[in-house]
């Protein structure tokens, strides 16, 4: 019968009620989704949720204002979906914002009159279950404790026995026999152990406190709901400035997060990167350079056009078949291991290290070399080397 009052059509709902159901399904709904990883089974969990969430907000409403109570689907139903289908977090928050709004709105909405007082969970209706009747219970002195209860049986004990002292004289009378004289019992004086005595004053003090407590509590709703009805109107716009303070905090604090990711995914660059060597060039007379960068020896020319790019690479054996060997003129070659198209339309071929030495000696001592297709005449190369400090311990 509890059960029943949460899916319901009849009857009318607090909204301290409406508020816990609420915040139940979007709790329940955030819960089964860690629990089933996102699952698509979350959204057939969410259904009954969202379906009480409805209904307590449609008994929490006047007859003539309960189809507004579908607005609170949206909130949930996002909430779930997005858990399932959505990456980004974004989503959720906004699920959250609509559910708050819809219930901020819900709340300042005009109270209806209930048939009957509400029970203690909220809920006025025709489902309500009836308060059984208690059976009363004879105060006795005896509690939780052993001591008392050692207390209690010793007093039941003797009256026992005086009930059955009484029959026996009233029997000795019956007969004409004089009854015999006893004497009095005395009184028995008890006494009570430190350790019960403070148990139940501790028993008794945290009782008050929690009833205390409660109180309180219920007094504060009394009077947050007060004035809801009272500024239904401000209630709504301070749920709704809440819900932006909120929905703007979550979103900063996600793009914090997701940079921080986004650097720490980063590989971390080197602490101290080894400076590139200088480029050392000598223009030759025949209007070719020879450039050496640290021990990597490098012929670049003008002449060519188009896109730029790699015209030969040794690597693939690919490319311009005119650029595979650097010749001289007593036939000795060299194989360069890229030759490229440059942006300045300059064509750069670039050499192993190991063939540095033997190809500056060549230049230096041959007539003409041959590369892609052009002939460069090497008259007066030897002279332009020894001017370049860098070339002339290759000399």
């Amino acid at each position: 019968m509890l059960l029943n009052t949460f899916f319901c059509r009849q009857g009318t709902d607090t909204s301290l009620r409406f508020l816990v159901i609420s915040g139940a399904s979007l709790c329940l709904i955030s819960l089964f989704s860690l629990l089933l990883a996102g699952h698509g089974i979350l959204l057939l969990l969410a259904l009954p949720l969202i379906a009480a969430t409805v209904l307590s907000a449609a008994r929490r409403l006047i007859p003539s204002q309960r189809l507004q109570a579908l607005a609170v689907i949206p909130g949930p139903l996002l909430l779930a979906a997005s858990q399932v289908f959505a990456e980004q977090a974004w989503p959720s928050w906004i699920a959250v914002m609509l559910s708050l709004l819809a219930t901020g709105y819900i709340v300042s909405r005009p109270q209806p009159k209930a048939s009957a007082p509400f029970d203690s969970l909220g809920y006025s209706g025709p489902l309500m279950a009836s308060a059984p009747r208690r059976a009363r219970v004879e105060p006795t002195l005896a509690g939780g404790s052993p001591a008392y209860a050692h207390v209690a049986d010793v007093h039941v004990v003797d009256a026992h026995g005086a009930d059955a002292h009484a029959a026996e004289q009233s029997q000795e009378v019956a007969r004409g026999d004089e009854p015999a004289f006893e004497r009095a019992p005395e009184p028995r004086t008890y006494h009570y152990t430190d350790e019960a005595q403070v148990d139940y004053q501790a028993h008794d003090k945290l009782s008050q406190g929690m009833h205390s407590l409660g109180a309180q509590l219920t007094k504060l709703f009394g009077l947050s709901f007060t004035a809801i009805k009272r500024h239904p109107r401000g209630a709504l716009l301070g749920f709704g400035c809440l819900s932006l303070l909120l929905g703007s905090l979550f979103w900063l604090g996600g793009d914090e997060a997701t940079e921080q990711v986004a650097s720490e995914a980063e590989p971390e660059a080197p602490i101290a990167q080894a400076p590139a060597a200088a480029i050392k060039q000598v223009a030759m007379p025949d209007g070719f350079k020879v450039q050496l960068e640290g021990r990597v020896l490098m012929l670049s020319w003008l002449g060519e056009r188009g896109e730029p790019g790699t015209l030969w690479s040794l690597a693939s054996a690919e490319g311009d078949s005119s650029c595979q060997n650097l010749t001289f003129n007593n036939g000795v070659s060299y194989r360069p291991m890229t030759v490229s198209l440059l942006a300045d339309t300059s064509t750069q071929a670039r050499f192993s290290p190991l063939d540095t030495p033997a190809i500056i000696n060549d230049i230096a001592m041959r007539g003409s070399l041959t590369l892609c297709g052009y002939e460069f005449s090497l008259k007066g190369s030897q002279a332009a080397l020894a001017k370049e400090p860098a070339f002339r311990p290759y000399l």
